[in-house]
């Protein structure tokens, strides 16, 4: 019969640890160039929505192409920051100025996944560091609470 002792559950997380944290160092120094604005390209606004509903907002879509393939995004603008005292076309034609059609917008993305993107400003790299280790932080902890139980119920059983 295996029996686990305190050592042997330390073993354990310490090679957890290890192994989410080589992870997360991978995730992060993958996206640390698009902090730094190096993945870019030229994209354009498409249109002006209204969408209706519960969270009613405005809409300014466009597309930007990565490797051949297309991409898109959006701006959601809420309904309240827009003048209340206009009507939904007059906000429309608002938004249209300000956002012309077929004007060009830098879009910043990973190389990894083009479709994660940022307008105008390559993200933050406090952000890029926070999704680089978001996942991998949440797999160490999920993994190793199960083992913490695990160690108080040897150390508190009465066969120890």
């Amino acid at each position: 019969m295996l029996t686990a002792t305190v050592g042997w559950i330390l073993q354990i997380q310490v090679v957890i640890t290890i192994i989410i944290f080589l992870w997360s160092y991978d995730r992060y120094a993958k996206r640390w160039s698009t902090a730094l604005g190096r993945y870019s390209v030229e994209g354009a606004y498409t249109r002006v929505d209204y969408i209706a509903g519960e969270g009613a907002s405005y809409m300014v879509s466009y597309g930007y192409t990565v490797d051949g393939k297309r991409y898109f995004g959006a701006i959601n603008r809420s309904i309240l920051s827009m003048s209340l005292l206009l009507s939904i076309e007059e906000n429309i034609e608002k938004l249209q100025k300000e956002y012309l059609t077929g004007r060009t917008v830098k879009v910043f993305y990973f190389k990894e996944s083009p479709a994660e993107h940022w307008l105008d400003v390559p993200p933050s790299q406090l952000l890029v560091f926070f999704k680089a280790i978001g996942i991998p932080l949440l797999i160490l902890i999920l993994s190793n609470v199960p083992l913490l139980f695990i160690d108080y119920l040897i150390i508190s059983s009465p066969y120890s």
